[in-house]
């Protein structure tokens, strides 16, 4: 099964880190990228009468730059690596039994769906949709983990950029930025505290539950700025006032149009 993100208080983080990310030049001799992709599809039925299924769309850039060579083997990385995770979705069907599979009307599934977002000024993103679900999980309730997110890359020397790289300002202004931008959204109180770390951690003095990873991809010059939940078996975000779902997002301004 898919790992809880709950820890315990509210974490702004990035896939690649915000403080230690080195700046990337807006101006590369590569300013676009021809993109093709490649769909996998996996579909079964098992005795036991569950269906469960895989899908995933791989992009893949066209050209023979080390850059490119390097984006697409990191891409290949996490398809194989989803591919890896989705057999969790089909051991989960093949082992229900009749009375469970009776309960189960619908089909398990792992789907990921990938898109360009951005694509010029020498930088490449994509806006990721992972949807998932391996059976009833809760008294026969359906419960998905779906998140969306992004991956974001330069064309240049082909690094997976952080929000960092691509927010406009400086580090201190992005967490500035970050920090307004959850508060607006998700309507923190005082006495949630709201912290950079990629550990998490209880903060002392405070009864706070969140723990908060920000999935993020740039599109029309904005960074598009997504939590990484799993709902509702978060019970601290769907019971947040307002309700934190895997949808919800806000923007920050970036440094490339």
């Amino acid at each position: 099964m898919k790992k809880l993100i709950v820890a315990s208080v509210l974490a702004l983080t990035t896939l690649a880190g915000l403080a230690t990310s080195p700046k990337v030049q807006a101006r590369s001799t590569t300013k676009s990228a021809k993109v093709s992709f490649k769909q996998y599809k996996i579909n079964k039925k098992y005795k036991n009468g569950v269906k469960a299924k895989f899908s995933y769309n791989l992009p893949q850039l066209k050209g023979k730059s080390a850059a490119i060579k390097k984006i697409n083997k990191d891409l290949k990385k996490i398809y194989s690596s989803e591919k890896k995770d989705s057999k969790t979705v089909f051991y989960c069907a093949k082992q229900y039994d009749s009375k469970q599979a009776g309960a189960i009307k619908d089909t398990c599934y792992d789907l990921t769906k990938t898109s360009v977002s951005y694509n010029k000024n020498g930088i490449i993103s994509f806006k990721v949709d992972h949807n998932w679900w391996a059976g009833a999980q809760d008294k026969n309730k359906k419960i998905p983990y779906h998140v969306i997110g992004g991956l974001t890359y330069s064309l240049k020397n082909g690094k997976r950029l952080s929000i960092a790289d691509i927010a406009k300002g400086s580090k201190s202004s992005v967490r500035k930025q970050l920090i307004a931008g959850a508060t607006k959204k998700f309507k923190i109180k005082k006495s949630e505290t709201i912290y950079f770390d990629m550990l998490g951690g209880k903060v002392p003095g405070t009864n706070t539950f969140y723990d908060v990873r920000l999935n993020y991809y740039l599109k029309g010059g904005k960074v598009y700025l997504y939590p990484n939940i799993i709902e509702p078996l978060n019970y601290e975000f769907t019971h947040h006032n307002p309700p934190i779902y895997y949808n919800s997002h806000f923007t920050i301004p970036s440094r490339y149009k």
